[in-house]
């Protein structure tokens, strides 16, 4: 028997980690703040957020098994280890094509983890994640009526800098493109025309095995129309 490859392994707990989150998430952020209305959006002036103070529209919380708070000028998503991934929506509007940058770090906890950005999510089961690792790790992912769908990846780039290290993220849902940037450069676009319409933001951080935990810093947040 060919033993399973880090990717192969990495691409099942992926799938279950997304199960287990559509299953759990709802309970993990039934007590955010009250939403806010973001700052109004056009193609000159982006809704941006460096979260020193955060703006009110992220939604922030903490439960037992994750947490969402501001810090020193970021906002840290935190996977406390019980099998469930944490992400902080943006309240008050939806969009349906976005330009999205935000600078990410992994703090502590495993690099067997996930670090990105949801759009178009027009609930719980309805959704598309972009991300990296903090072991170099990418990702393009459709969630529909509850079923995580890999489109792209798990797969490695060089262009993602591992462990501690700062990157930056670019995600572009427009029409059926989604692509995703990683320090300026694009490592991957999907076409894809399963989630189309308005839908909601989100940065997402989980670590994939339960039982680890992960925490994820998210800076310099910017949003803009194409």
């Amino acid at each position: 028997m060919i033993p399973p490859s880090q990717r192969d392994i990495r691409y099942v707990l992926t799938l279950l980690l997304l199960l287990l989150l559509m299953a759990a998430c709802s309970s993990a952020t039934s007590s955010p703040p009250p939403p806010a209305t973001p700052t109004p959006l056009s193609a000159t002036s982006p809704f941006t957020d460096d979260f020193e103070p955060p703006n009110p529209a992220w939604a922030r919380f903490e439960t037992a098994e994750s947490a969402v708070y501001a810090q020193a000028g970021e906002l840290f998503l935190e996977d406390r280890g019980k099998g469930i991934g944490v992400y902080a929506p943006l309240s008050g509007k939806t969009y349906t094509d976005t330009m999205m940058t935000v600078q990410v770090r992994h703090v502590q906890g495993t690099v067997n983890n996930w670090m990105g950005i949801i759009c178009r999510q027009k609930d719980e089961d309805n959704y598309y994640l972009l991300a990296i690792s903090a072991d170099g790790f990418y990702l393009i992912l459709r969630v529909e009526d509850g079923l995580p769908t890999p489109l792209v990846g798990p797969e490695t780039s060089d262009l993602i800098r591992t462990g501690k290290a700062r990157n930056k993220l670019g995600v572009r849902c427009v029409g059926d493109a989604l692509s995703l940037w990683v320090n300026d450069e694009r490592v991957s676009t999907y076409l894809d025309h399963a989630l189309q319409g308005a839908g909601g933001v989100a940065l997402f951080a989980d670590a994939v095995e339960r039982g680890e935990t992960s925490v994820t810093a998210f800076d310099n947040f910017t949003l803009t129309k194409p």
